[in-house]
């Protein structure tokens, strides 16, 4: 009578054990695929970010030099606007009589 009840308790255990696994083995296994797959969009995402990060700074990177180079041509542009204006000031006409500098007497 024992052994019929110590056998019954071990079919029984074994018996769970295996409908156990079958039930949650399977859903186990799903989920430990859809970790994997999760897990591999995740470095997708990463590396896709890591690289519009290092273009994004080559873009700033380019966008300063433009605007150190627009600086240093419009300080060209402003002294030669200077010395234009020097040399036409120089090369103008001294007044006549009647004249004012700026114009004809009114």
């Amino acid at each position: 009578m024992w052994r019929s009840i110590a056998l019954g308790v071990l079919v029984g255990g074994v018996l769970g054990a295996a409908l156990g696994y079958v039930a949650w083995g399977r859903r186990a296994g799903a989920m430990a695929a859809r970790v994997d797959a999760l897990q591999s969009a995740a470095t997708q995402v990463q590396s896709e970010r890591e690289r519009l990060h290092h273009e994004l700074g080559e873009i700033v990177r380019e966008r300063r030099d433009m605007a150190a180079t627009a600086e240093r041509l419009r300080a060209q542009v402003e002294k030669q606007l200077e010395r234009l204006e020097a040399l036409s000031a120089e090369l103008a006409p001294p007044p006549t009589e009647g004249e004012t500098p700026s114009g004809p007497a009114p």
